[in-house]
């Protein structure tokens, strides 16, 4: 006799109900309504989605109870090697199949349109789970030294447009606290917490990146120093008065004669510091609003932590 989930698992519901095309829409209206995540992630998600759909054309209608791990195998392969044929106006050089990060975001998911049919009790099992991921190639970080930020840090100031001193304001702001470039902009004085030394990150990204932080010394005297500066704000004025500081901030680095930085290479600033001071992955991995206990820290900054263990390592004597 045949077991019920081998029946049908839905109490007959009727056959359409099991294609995957129903758990695709399932999906992308999940991501549509999640509170958290910004509109930038929404449609990195969606152009998974789309992505997925491309290099799987007749997955919407594969009935989940019978897609295999060997039917996800053979997509995973033929999507890393073919690619979705896309090729963006202007470039210079075509790529031949799927970038490990835009594969590995199809396969994430791939996963999660099966991970709602299992969570329905469709099937028992999600086929798409022991998928490999593609091994990311590992970017060389080229950050500047510290007397070199500094120096940036006075080329914005002195740059003589409107909005310089506010510029180096908000480049401070992040490389001293790790702020992606939404967080920054969401920044209210309400959020500093002198009494406790903390300040409040409003989460721009996910739930986790809702999160406390300590006042670090240089980002107290940042904040002092603008308090100062200002005079008394209200509560909810912002303390980032820019949204941007990218071109400021270019100009700078190629007079300080160092690799143009970007909003995100701030946040990697940070994280580097935190490694060379000593401060252990789990923690970082907090301070920067990641959920994964340290693993993409590991992942990001795991050469730097390696070469700062050596260099304190020499100075061990006996």
């Amino acid at each position: 006799m045949e077991s019920g989930r081998n029946k049908g698992h839905s109490g007959g519901a009727r056959p359409g109900k099991m294609n995957a095309g129903r758990f695709v829409a399932l999906l992308r209206e999940k991501v549509q309504l999640e509170p958290f995540l910004s509109d930038g992630t929404k449609l990195r998600r969606e152009i998974a989605i789309k992505a997925l759909l491309k290099t799987w054309p007749d997955l919407q209608g594969r009935d989940v109870r019978r897609l295999t791990a060997n039917d996800c195998r053979i997509w995973a392969a033929r999507a890393f090697r073919e690619g979705t044929g896309f090729i963006a106006p202007n470039v210079k050089t075509v790529r031949k199949g799927m970038s490990a990060s835009a594969f590995n975001k199809c396969v994430d998911c791939l996963r999660a349109v099966l991970e709602i049919a299992r969570d329905s009790g469709i099937i028992d099992q999600n086929p798409a789970a022991k998928i490999p991921k593609a091994p990311k190639k590992r970017k060389r970080l080229e950050l500047p030294s510290s007397s070199q930020f500094q120096a940036i840090v006075r080329s914005v100031t002195t740059a003589g447009a409107r909005w310089s001193l506010d510029c180096a304001d908000l480049v401070r702001l992040m490389a001293y606290s790790g702020l992606r470039l939404r967080e920054a902009g969401a920044l209210r004085w309400k959020h500093v917490d002198d009494p406790h030394n903390r300040i409040t990150i409003p989460g721009t990204k996910s739930d986790s990146s809702y999160r406390l932080l300590p006042l670090f010394p240089a980002l107290g005297a940042l904040l002092s120093e603008i308090r100062v500066r200002r005079g008394a704000e209200p509560a909810e004025a912002p303390i980032a008065r820019v949204e941007s500081c990218l071109g400021a901030l270019r100009s700078a680095c190629a007079k300080v004669g160092v690799k143009a930085m970007t909003h995100h290479d701030l946040r990697h600033l940070f994280a580097t510091r935190c490694i060379e001071s000593g401060v252990d992955i789990p923690t970082i991995s907090r301070w920067l609003g990641h959920s994964d206990g340290g693993a993409l820290v590991m992942e990001t900054y795991g050469h730097l932590r390696q070469e700062h263990s050596a260099a304190q390592a020499a100075k061990v004597l006996f």
